[in-house]
């Protein structure tokens, strides 16, 4: 279905004259990309909506998504897998971040946060099976992963020392990004290449 809208859309611009037919394959993979995305992101909210679950999966996605943006990760076969494995992973890290008790809090967010800081300063950025990085690439999005962790270890930290009962939340997204950060060992990599 994604490939189809896709190949629809790249062929009807094509055809429209708004792009050269060299650039019709840069299209359909854009336009693959950005169909799946919302697809995935109506599902994956839709999800916790019927769980009740809207702000932590908000949560979840956000931490996720700066991260996986940024730093790159295991890549299923098929959107489906894709698909189901996110879902299955945010109601996880959801029920979780959630179980995790106020007192333990502060150690489960710093752990993961510090497992997180050294998997990206070690393995980001990693490539994309469908885009290989060129080196000036790689060079861009390792800073970016940096960034983007310090910056969400500055946002979970200070929102957890401002208000002590937004634990839960601070717990999903440290769960969130260092799920996000073990994408990145080449244990998934292996997995991908089989």
């Amino acid at each position: 279905m994604i490939d189809d809208i896709s190949g629809i859309v790249a062929q009807k611009i094509l055809d429209a004259g708004i792009i050269q037919s060299e650039d019709h394959d840069i299209y359909y993979y854009g336009l693959q990309l950005m169909v799946s995305t919302i697809i995935k992101a109506f599902g994956l909210i839709f999800i916790a909506v019927m769980f009740k679950k809207v702000i932590e999966a908000v949560i979840f996605l956000t931490a996720f998504g700066f991260m996986r943006i940024n730093a790159g990760g295991l890549h299923l076969d098929t959107y489906m897998k894709c698909f189901i494995a996110t879902a299955a992973s945010m109601m996880l890290i959801i029920w979780a971040g959630s179980s995790i008790p106020s007192y333990l809090s502060f150690y489960i967010i710093s752990v993961a946060l510090a497992i997180s800081f050294l998997l990206i300063i070690r393995y980001a950025p990693v490539d994309n099976p469908n885009r290989t990085l060129s080196k000036r690439e790689h060079g861009i999005y390792r800073k970016r992963s940096i960034y983007a962790i310090t910056i969400q270890i500055i946002i979970i930290v200070t929102a957890y020392f401002i208000n002590i009962k937004l634990y839960r939340y601070c717990s999903i997204a440290s769960l969130s990004v260092l799920f996000e950060s073990l994408t990145l060992l080449p244990l998934a990599s292996c997995y991908r290449q089989k």
